[in-house]
């Protein structure tokens, strides 16, 4: 049966409090580095929004006296936002619902948070269990974007030059605390005693530029996106759905005998939060990277987009890998 939680303990009302899911999406909005660079767009409760986006504009004009002004035309190009369903289930101890509100969705909210900033950042980064048609790394390979090498002063610089290239000045980077101490060391090579720092660890930008940092496990050490972020556009169509269910069967998480958890019978508790939400980078070249790339590591989960209709690549290779993983919980499980 589907609850919810009045303030006193974790029992029987029937909605999840209204506070949830907004401290859900402030945090998520706050915690991607996606979301914290790409414009918002209003999608209006649409699944589907169609807009236009300015690429310049025709120009100015000399005049002389009484001279009529000429009227610059803005170069507009559309674009449409499609929105894709995000979710996740969380399994907890049965020992949670002994909690007072506050203090569950105070456990269970930050583990909600932290997938769906993986999950987005990874797909529209790397292209990762991704919806979407495109993602930044894949871009940049195909507009020839892309540095191999050490984040060093030299490829950052190289990396900046790729987008100037295209008349194209970027905003910000992507990076990982990982590359900090790359970045500190990122050093004019024989500048001498005022050699140029292209880091301020004051100020925590880079060349000028504001950095934004995902969480560990979206981007690896040595791996840097710089992009006018512009040019990426996102939208959230509706709110985000927050459901708890006690007699669920999780059918795509195993015990260690293969079998699925089943939250009745092994005294347990779930809390299943869905959403939609459409990304998509407007201009393709608008985005350099430097070693970015999908590793195997990258993969999320095990059966995500299983099923003829999924647009998620890396479903079938994700249906494999739980494959055998079956087969080798199957084979470890003594016989009877």
């Amino acid at each position: 049966m589907v609850q919810s939680f009045n303030p006193a303990n974790v029992t029987t009302t029937s909605q999840v409090p209204a506070n949830v899911q907004t401290t859900v999406l402030e945090r998520l909005m706050g915690q991607s580095a996606v979301l914290q660079l790409a414009k918002p767009i209003d999608m209006a409760g649409q699944k589907e929004k169609s807009f236009s986006f300015m690429t310049g504009v025709s120009g100015a004009y000399w005049n002389g006296e009484t001279q009529r002004i000429a009227t610059g035309k803005p170069s507009l190009l559309p674009a449409k936002l499609t929105a894709q369903k995000l979710a996740v289930i969380v399994p907890v101890s049965k020992e949670y619902l002994k909690y007072s509100e506050p203090d569950f969705f105070n456990a269970v909210t930050p583990l909600i948070v932290e997938q769906f900033d993986k999950a987005i950042d990874l797909a529209v980064i790397k292209g990762v269990n991704s919806p979407y048609g495109q993602s930044l790394a894949d871009n940049a390979t195909k507009n020839s974007l892309t540095v191999t090498g050490d984040i060093n002063y030299d490829n950052i610089l190289s990396l900046e030059d790729k987008l100037y290239a295209k008349n194209i000045e970027g905003n910000a980077f992507i990076s990982t605390l990982m590359n900090q101490p790359a970045l500190r060391t990122a050093v004019q090579p024989n500048g001498g005693q005022y050699a140029d720092h292209l880091y301020n660890t004051a100020t925590g930008q880079l060349d000028g530029r504001p950095i934004v940092n995902t969480q560990s496990g979206i981007l690896n050490r040595g791996e840097l996106v710089y992009g006018n972020f512009d040019y990426l556009y996102y939208g959230i169509p509706g709110d985000l759905e927050v459901e708890v269910s006690t007699d669920a069967q999780l059918s795509t998480l195993t015990n260690a005998d293969g079998s699925p958890v089943n939250l009745f019978e092994q005294d347990m508790v779930a809390l299943k939060a869905t959403m939609s939400i459409a990304v998509l980078p407007v201009r393709p070249d608008a985005f350099a990277t430097i070693n970015v790339a999908q590793s195997p590591d990258d993969v999320l989960g095990t059966v995500p987009g299983d099923g003829v209709d999924s647009t998620d690549k890396n479903a079938k290779k994700n249906t494999k890998k739980a494959s055998a993983s079956a087969s080798t919980d199957a084979s470890a499980t003594p016989s009877k």
